[in-house]
């Protein structure tokens, strides 16, 4: 799915959400730099990529 998709999805099923983008970081120390909404609670997304088939 793409970002689009998610947003139809969740708006389709009256889900509240919110999207806050940031650059690239890879580590809590990192995150520490940034500065984001509800700093005291954290989330993380985890990526993994399939070569043959791509992102999955």
């Amino acid at each position: 799915m793409n970002k689009q998709e998610i947003s139809s999805l969740l708006e389709d099923g009256q889900i509240w959400y919110e999207v806050t983008e940031h650059e690239a970081v890879y580590n809590m120390a990192e995150v520490a730099r940034i500065q984001l909404p509800y700093s005291e609670v954290n989330a993380k997304n985890l990526f993994a990529r399939n070569d043959k088939s791509g992102w999955t």
